[in-house]
């Protein structure tokens, strides 16, 4: 009996430790590598880290509009990771003064908003990471325009803004009451258009209406974005050689875009004085309030027409020799000094992922930069990314180019008040540009 009750007892335990055995399998499946899918997923890597700093510039209406989207999109990181994100606005103004002097201090951030002319000094100082090794195919697949983020032959930029294209704005009625039922499409056509258009509409003497205004007092050298490089470009010409060893604006080209500025000051009588004076906002301002038949602005400062009951429309690029117009290609970068790389990838590929942007876009129109979010712009500016690539350029990242920039946006300032020739104004800029290019 007692043998009989040792047996079943033996039996009992058997089926215990075969039971315990299925269980586990049953927790821990083997997968085809051999291991169990608990093993084969690691653990959340904890940040060695307790905050990251964000450098952006203001696109909303006040700063404080961009410092609340941007912690509101990147709250939901904060919270997963456990720690804080600091959020700070540089204004727009000596942008690349402040990235310099916070850089050099130590005091600068860990992720960066950078526009093309001012990277490449940036990556000469050892300022900036490349993202090559952070990236999956799955990414690179995900994103239109990571070509445009490629410097040196490596990925130092993940786009932000690649978009906002410099367009010819111009009022309808203005234009009708002119005479004109079309558009201008040529420099030559332009020119007619504007000297059509009666300015002193009540006979006092003053002008009521500009015929065409442009921000040559705007404190930045975002302005030649409007000015100067769409005339350029539509005359054949270029900014700098293909290699960015020298300038190329001094040329046959860019003296035709030039004269052709001038003459609309100081021949046509199309530019009033008033524009030695104007930033980029008065010039939107006067136009939503009807004062002028033309301005040359980004597509984003348009949406302030929706209000208003002005009857506008647009033209993506003059032509002279071929058309062109300035288009945005703006990123997101990680600094050298951040101490954890990959943490702060991952917080960038959190703010350009679809959700975020929807958010960002919601704010400040620009089209998608990622397959993941649905075209949000304006759908009449969809024709200029679908139809007419050819006409956007960007600027090529050349190092101490915004000096050159600086540079030769004083001169054509001193141009456009009839200081100097517009000869002069791009010799000594290309004479200047020799001291920032020499080897």
């Amino acid at each position: 009996m007692r043998k009989i009750l040792a047996l079943l007892l033996a039996v009992a335990m058997l089926l215990v430790m075969f039971a315990g055995c299925s269980n586990k399998k049953q927790k821990n499946p083997v997968n085809d590598a051999g291991k169990t899918e608990a093993a084969s997923e690691e653990p959340e890597k904890k940040p060695s880290v307790s905050s990251l700093k964000v450098w952006m510039p203001p696109f909303g209406t006040e700063d404080t509009l961009d410092k609340e989207l941007w912690e509101g999109v990147t709250a939901p990181f904060a919270e997963k990771k456990g720690i804080d994100i600091k959020i700070e606005i540089i204004p727009w103004s000596n942008y690349e003064e402040k990235y310099l002097t916070g850089i050099t201090s130590g005091a600068g951030p860990d992720v960066g908003y950078m526009y093309m002319e001012m990277i490449s000094d940036f990556i000469d100082m050892g300022a900036l990471v490349p993202f090559d090794e952070y990236l999956t195919e799955e990414e690179r697949d995900k994103f239109y325009y990571l070509d445009k983020g490629v410097i040196k032959g490596k990925q130092y930029c993940l786009p932000i803004v690649v978009g906002n294209p410099r367009i010819l704005v111009y009022n309808k009625d203005i234009l009708e009451k002119a005479g004109y039922q079309e558009a201008p499409e040529t420099w030559e056509d332009f020119v007619e258009v504007c000297k059509n258009i009666e300015t002193d509409t009540d006979g006092d003497g003053k002008d009521d209406i500009y015929r065409f205004l442009l921000p040559f007092g705007n404190p930045t050298i975002g302005a030649l974005n409007s000015i100067f490089y769409p005339l350029l470009w539509q005359a054949g010409g270029d900014i700098f050689n293909e290699q960015g060893t020298e300038v190329a604006f001094n040329s046959e080209a860019g003296l035709k875009a030039a004269r052709f500025l001038y003459d609309l000051r100081f021949t046509y009588n199309i530019l009033p004085e008033i524009v030695t004076s104007l930033d980029t906002k008065q010039t939107h301002t006067y136009f939503k309030e009807g004062k002028t038949a033309f301005i040359v602005g980004d597509t984003r400062r348009t949406s302030q027409y929706a209000d208003t009951d002005i009857n506008w429309d647009y033209v993506t690029s003059l032509k002279d020799k071929n058309g062109g117009t300035f288009v945005a290609a703006d990123s997101l970068v990680m600094l050298s000094a951040t101490e954890d790389k990959e943490l702060t990838t991952e917080l960038i590929k959190h703010m350009l992922s679809g959700e975020s942007m929807s958010e960002f876009h919601a704010m400040s129109p620009f089209p998608p930069i990622a397959n993941d979010e649905e075209y949000a712009d304006d759908e009449r500016f969809r024709k200029i990314y679908e139809q007419q690539q050819d006409y956007l350029y960007t600027l090529k990242p050349v190092a101490g180019s915004f000096k050159i920039y600086d540079y030769l946006y004083k001169n054509l300032q001193l141009m456009i008040i009839g200081e100097i020739s517009p000869e002069k104004a791009l010799k000594d800029s290309a004479e200047y540009s020799k001291s920032i290019l020499s080897p």
